[in-house]
């Protein structure tokens, strides 16, 4: 068993994001920060509150952003908060309000990246419904956000997607939950790599799907490309993305990066209660068949699987050794209790 095997990081009495007052949490987003901080990472964090129960104390409000310090493999630790010493909120806008596009209850982050100029990006998801059927129409927009002083002061961009159903969707638009995937690995390529899902866990049209955009470009619509299939096969340049794996039922929130050369994907699988892998060459190429990881029950006779009830999540540290030591990030919220609502490392996956 790795060193780290559900360990937490949030939402308890000795964790270190407890000096910038941060209680319990979900998420824990990873992503490099070696523009600014050699060896450094920043962790996004969705519904954070002050004390470790979920909805206890203050609600900081979501995202919430920490600085670490350490390789994955090491216990996760938090060494700042951006711009100050108090962790806050990082966008401006208000909760169960209108902010110009319907009633937003939380903007709950997918992922963040610093590109090659040293901005920082951020992706999330504005919540319209927690409880919509189906999810459809639980999300307003996928919307973008960027920061240039290292994640103290964030601009954010008009929202880049729509669920109103416009697009031909239906309210379940595939373009809600993005995750960025990383540059290409040919130094000609250019292209930042997304791979993206329809908001919430109940409705999923046969998996993620694929789009690409110049990373210099990443604000303008027009200039994305997907991955599709046609008469010719699997192409980029389609005039809509097919999705990746055909028959795929629901998934939740998903993350993948290129770990030494690999490309490596994770998501919450809500019929198998687990949270699994896969990985593949090349992204646009095939990936394996999904690899259960992180259970959130097992069989009674299965007494050597630990299991994590009420598990979700499942992101990838960018900085893993290698496509067979990924560090995840998998939280753990006990909606009976509201505790434990926190984040937990698991260490040393082949995935």
């Amino acid at each position: 068993m790795a060193k780290h095997w559900g360990t937490a990081i949030t939402g308890f009495a000795g964790s270190t994001a407890k000096r910038f007052g941060v209680g319990g949490t979900d998420l824990g987003i990873p992503y490099v920060r070696e523009h600014f901080d050699p060896g450094g990472a920043g962790y996004v964090f969705g519904d954070t509150f002050t004390e470790d129960s979920q909805g206890a104390g203050t609600w900081l409000g979501s995202p919430v952003v920490l600085f670490g310090a350490g390789p994955p493999q090491a216990t996760t630790t938090f060494t700042a908060a951006p711009g100050g010493a108090e962790a806050r909120q990082a966008l401006t806008y208000a909760h169960n309000a209108d902010n110009g596009y319907g009633t937003e209850v939380s903007r709950i982050p997918n992922d963040a990246y610093v590109d090659p100029n040293g901005r920082t990006w951020l992706t999330y998801t504005s919540v319209h419904d927690w409880y919509a059927p189906d999810d459809r129409h639980g999300a307003l927009f996928c919307g973008l956000a960027f920061s240039d002083d290292d994640g103290n002061t964030w601009t954010d961009y008009a929202a880049v997607r729509l669920n109103d159903g416009s697009d031909g969707y239906g309210g379940w638009s595939p373009f809600m939950m993005q995750t960025f995937a990383g540059i290409g690995n040919n130094d000609d390529d250019g292209h930042l790599y997304i791979v993206s899902k329809e908001w919430g866990r109940s409705h999923n049209r046969d998996g993620p799907i694929l789009m690409r955009v110049p990373w210099q470009q990443i604000e303008t619509l027009g200039e994305y490309e997907y991955w599709g299939y046609g008469d010719s096969g699997w192409h980029w340049g389609a005039a809509a993305p097919t999705p990746l794996f055909a028959g795929m039922g629901p998934i939740g929130e998903l993350s993948v990066k290129n770990i030494a050369g690999t490309w490596v994907m994770s998501y919450f699988d809500v019929a198998g209660y687990c949270i699994s892998t896969r990985t593949a060459t090349t992204i646009d190429g095939v990936w394996t068949e999904a690899k259960p990881q992180i259970f959130g029950s097992a069989p009674w006779w299965q007494v050597w699987v630990r299991s994590f009830p009420q598990l979700y999540g499942g992101y990838i540290h960018p900085r893993s050794a290698s496509a067979s030591e990924v560090t995840l990030y998998v939280s753990q919220w006990n909606t009976t209790t509201n505790n434990p609502y926190w984040v937990m490392q698991f260490d040393g996956i082949e995935a």
